[in-house]
């Protein structure tokens, strides 16, 4: 599968506008974060008040749960419209956590007990600036301290791959048509959002490495892989699995 059409590689510095954002949290039950927050609380090692970093954390989805279960939170992304909506969300519901506008590559902060990467956010940089992540990730976690990855572009996950994919929910629809660079093994997507009435274009890719990719990045950065699970009720992953939710932890 081939691509006709040509994604920027800076597109996620401008995609995540207040559309898309809201398009997110109409599309994501709250059943489904709470199972991603009963994961992460199973598995992050540490129990509250511990510190966790949510990154990205988009409108905070999580970041919110985890407060709410005593946690002390810090919340980064690169999206203002992200940053906006979570710390009125967190206002709204009196939870002190700190919103902070940033890219992932460049956080600075003192290091957390836990690290959470969720929401598919995983692939967005090449493989070499992916690696510079997860040293980056490393760099924000105390000895021992653990991280959570959540992507559904694992090679595992996604291929083979349809040519394109409709989905509908109450509002609106989201439609995307992929191309596969295979050179690069580089996912390319376009996709139309039909929301309120209105209709936004969008162009978005992610780079796809397989699990063992991963393991091996992770592992030059510093980390002991503690679990692979193939979704938020612990089942392990295999392929076909929808989606990896990667456990590792900094070694001491």
């Amino acid at each position: 599968m081939t691509s006709h059409f040509s994604v920027p590689s800076d597109w996620y510095e401008t995609f995540f506008t207040g559309p898309v954002l809201r398009f997110w949290d109409t599309v994501v039950p709250p059943a489904a974060t709470e199972a991603d927050v009963a994961f992460i609380t199973r598995h992050i090692g540490c129990r509250p008040p511990s510190s966790i970093l949510d990154v990205p954390c988009g409108t905070g989805r999580h970041a919110l749960l985890l407060a709410q279960a005593g946690f002390t939170v810090t919340g980064f992304d690169l999206s203002a419209h992200g940053i906006e909506r979570a710390r009125s969300k967190a206002q709204a519901q009196g939870l002190a956590i700190q919103f902070q506008q940033a890219n992932m590559l460049e956080i600075y902060a003192a290091p957390a007990d836990g690290l959470i990467c969720m929401g598919n956010s995983l692939g967005y940089f090449e493989p070499a600036l992916t690696q510079r992540l997860f040293g980056k990730f490393a760099s924000l976690l105390r000895p021992g301290g653990r991280l959570i990855i959540d992507t559904g572009v694992c090679a595992e996950t996604l291929l083979p791959l349809a040519p394109s994919r409709r989905h509908e929910f109450p509002g609106g629809s989201y439609e995307q048509e992929f191309g596969y660079d295979t050179a690069r093994s580089m996912l390319e997507t376009r996709a139309q959002l039909t929301l309120e009435g209105e209709r936004h274009e969008l162009l978005y890719r992610h780079f796809v490495m397989t699990s063992g990719e991963l393991v091996r990045m992770l592992g030059a950065a510093g980390f002991g892989i503690v679990g692979m699970f193939g979704d938020a009720q612990d089942a392990p992953f295999k392929p076909g699995s929808s989606r990896l939710l990667l456990v590792a932890q900094r070694e001491e």
